[in-house]
């Protein structure tokens, strides 16, 4: 018989548990994270750069990017200039020194908020450029603004560019009657840009509601705001109004029914200004800020200030003054 205990068999198993694996540290996550990021981007800059084949159909995409028709407009202007001045130097072959000399050209002669303006369309093409993978990077994104001492987001700067309650009747006094009293009058009241007052329609206004209101269906950025009109300015517009307006047609046209060109606008109110007496450099944006000074010195408290001239940021409209008590603002304007 055998003895149990002398028959060998496989040694016992030993368990061993392994040892935890390392844990990164904080930083060494973020830094993965952001590789990742940027890994992904790389690849979708790869689709996306045989998608895109030539300055032609970038600059198209940019330009349908964009929401504002006069943002468009000047966009493709900007472009333009850059093209001419460059001799249509491809996007792929511009660098830093060359837009930094066109910067130099353009202020020759000019404002810096004008050569600023310039310079940040081209910032903006060639910043989509490189995020659309069309460009490996992007040689305007180290132009800086020109200072300019006039930039209209300072109290100082505002105050040259207020017109007086007596400038602006003496403007609307002086101004064509029919589409120019009106035109002026509307962008005074509502606060609105001329780009915004040169896009409205018939149906943009409900004159028969009460109170009579107009919408602004598309203002910067995008926004739509709807604005309560003053008796004064809802009686010029019902005086204004054809019997036969439609519905989809502009409310400040030319005799033929088109867009009047904004420049045209500019050049009109120069020279009723001239006939006014008024010897300022004006700009038909100076109504907007005309309508702000005046309905907040009139009492209108600063957020219905705010709303009428559809300020992303009620520290903007706290520029022109501090707000006393309350009612719609463009009521608040003679």
């Amino acid at each position: 018989m055998t003895d149990s205990r002398l028959v060998s068999g496989p040694p016992p198993l030993i368990r061993t548990e392994e040892p935890p694996a390392p844990v990164a540290s904080p930083e060494a996550q973020r830094a993965a994270a952001l590789v990742a990021v940027e890994l992904d981007r790389i690849q979708q800059a790869a689709r996306n750069v045989d998608r895109i084949v030539s300055d032609q159909e970038m600059i198209a995409i940019w330009l349908r990017r964009q929401v504002s028709e006069h943002t468009r407009t000047s966009y493709e202007h900007a472009w333009n200039a850059w093209q001419a001045h460059s001799m249509g130097l491809p996007m792929t072959n511009t660098t830093l020194a060359h837009l930094q000399k066109f910067q130099v050209f353009w202020a020759q002669g000019r404002q810096p908020g004008s050569v600023n303006t310039m310079m940040s369309a081209l910032r903006s093409a060639f910043a989509m450029a490189h995020r659309r993978g069309y460009l490996r990077s992007n040689p305007c994104a180290e132009i800086k603004d020109l200072p300019n001492p006039n930039r209209s987001g300072t109290a100082s700067a505002l105050g040259r560019r207020i017109l007086t309650r007596t400038e602006v009747a003496r403007l609307l006094e002086a101004a064509r009657a029919g589409r120019d009293f009106a035109l002026y009058l509307t962008l005074y009241h509502t606060g609105c840009r001329v780009s915004e007052a040169l896009a409205l329609r018939w149906g943009d206004l409900n004159l028969d509601s009460q109170p009579p209101i107009l919408t602004v269906l598309q203002g910067k950025g995008g926004k739509g705001r709807v604005i309560r009109l003053s008796d004064r300015l809802w009686q010029t517009l019902i005086e204004l109004r054809p019997p036969d307006a439609e519905q989809d047609g502009l409310v400040f046209a030319t005799r033929t029914g088109r867009p009047i060109a904004r420049n045209n606008t500019w050049k009109s109110l120069r020279r009723t200004a001239q006939r006014a007496g008024i010897d300022r450099d004006i700009s038909p944006h100076w109504f907007r800020h005309a309508h702000a000074s005046h309905a907040l010195d009139g009492g209108a408290p600063v957020q219905s200030v705010k709303e009428t001239l559809g300020h992303a940021s009620l520290a903007t409209t706290s520029i022109y003054a501090h707000a006393r008590n309350g009612g719609d603002s463009g009521l608040w304007l003679d």
